[in-house]
């Protein structure tokens, strides 16, 4: 089987699977975003310092970041409309959990749990575009479901704060599940279990963990990593920093990280697309890590001069949703058609994992370094990180590039 549309797949990809395939990125990933809306809220409600609240994403992303080294392979025995169900089930068990919390502790195990779903959501939708979706037409489509992480971002900053401060914090993790639940039904009617069980592929020799990844891979991974750790601290930040520096009002704090949201939107549909006509990706990954950079340095200079300093946080929070959100989901869509990389199922599985890392190591640091030499060490970090993710792309591009398509399983 070959990366392109299987016989029998329809011409293009219907929306309503398009719907499901951005919001299957969309419900696992709302849960880091939803801690960053509430985290003054969070802070406040349940007692909890600035480190301890980068631990609560950072569970989870751990969790996602293990079982992404499996979830290729589970994926490629159990079918799309196996895990894609399961997907869905496990965010509303985890959302229904949160909003059941009383404590510190019943929290991170429900996030911990949603790390579940994360570590699906990448290999079993990029199965999906492998599969259904003709090559021509990938790149729209990968930029659109990629761009349902930036989608729970605007949910998250937009929506859950007024929820929030009408019922409280656990209510608006209580509007989550209802949404995953139909799309559960959804998925089991888009994709029909005899057309799973009679494609799916038996690969790897029955070796259900991934094999060790090449020089491409493995540069992939590490830029994926740094781009993951960036984005954690900055998601998960913002919104408190903005509010307890720089005196922003709860709302406002969130809408920052709503801006952030429609500005990564824009830029996964925009510079996927662009991505997908060009001959070498590469570059443009090397150019949005370096910009991505710049936008973190906003942040920190908004420490700097207190007269700019909110417009300085929503210059560097549209900045790296422009810059560093796209980059992430140029990698995906590389996966996908790029033969240096590998089986869709098994690069995308360590792909995530990289990605994931990032989330796992970065809240906590950047938490501890708020806490113990102020916020502008954060940024500093954040910087670095995005530097860092421009290297890994510059090593990756002196590879060389291999348009050929690849193997889907």
């Amino acid at each position: 089987m070959t990366r392109s549309t299987e016989d029998g797949a329809a011409e293009g990809a219907p929306p309503a699977l398009v719907v499901v395939l951005t919001l299957a990125m969309t419900l696992p990933m709302l849960v880091l975003y939803a801690i960053g809306a509430l985290g003054p809220r969070l802070v406040t409600g349940l007692g909890v310092d600035r480190t301890e609240l980068g631990l609560v994403p950072a569970a989870g992303f751990a969790v996602a970041a293990v079982l992404s080294l499996w979830s290729g392979r589970v994926v490629d025995r159990v079918g799309t409309r196996g895990a894609g169900a399961a997907l869905f089930v496990i965010v509303a068990v985890s959302f229904a959990t949160m909003a059941l919390a009383g404590g510190l502790g019943l929290l991170v195990v429900a996030v911990a749990a949603c790390g579940i779903a994360q570590a699906l959501a990448n290999p079993v939708t990029n199965r999906i575009i492998a599969e259904r979706v003709p090559v021509r037409a990938r790149g729209t489509v990968v930029g659109v479901k990629q761009s349902g992480v930036q989608l729970a971002a605007l949910v998250a900053g937009a929506a859950l704060p007024p929820v929030a401060a009408v019922w409280g914090w656990q209510a608006a993790f209580a509007c989550v599940p209802p949404v995953a639940l139909a799309c559960l039904l959804a998925t089991l009617r888009l994709l029909p279990a005899a057309r799973d069980v009679a494609r799916r592929p038996r690969t790897g020799g029955g070796r259900l963990l991934p094999a060790a990844p090449g020089r491409a891979l493995g540069w992939l991974l590490a830029m994926q990593l740094c781009l993951g750790a960036g984005l954690a601290a900055v998601t998960t930040f913002i919104p408190l920093y903005a509010h307890q520096d720089l005196g922003a009002g709860d709302r406002h704090s969130a809408l920052v990280l709503a801006g952030f949201g429609v500005s990564g939107v824009l830029s996964r549909v925009l510079w996927t697309s662009v991505a997908g006509r060009r001959d070498d990706p590469l570059g443009l990954q090397f150019l949005l890590g370096l910009f991505a950079a710049v936008a973190a340095a906003a942040l920190w200079l908004s420490g700097v001069v207190p007269a700019g300093g909110l417009a300085l946080v929503w210059a560097g929070a549209i900045g790296v949703g422009a810059t560093a959100v796209a980059a992430n989901a140029v990698s995906m869509l590389s996966v996908i058609n790029d033969r240096r990389f590998g089986p869709v199922g098994h690069a995308s599985a360590l792909a995530s994992s990289g990605f994931f890392a990032g989330f796992v190591v970065s809240p906590p640091l950047a938490g501890l370094l708020a806490d113990t030499a102020g916020f502008g060490a954060t940024w500093v970090l954040v910087i670095g990180a995005f530097l860092l993710a421009t290297g890994c792309a510059a090593a990756l591009r002196r590879l060389g590039h291999a348009s050929v398509a690849a193997p889907v399983s």
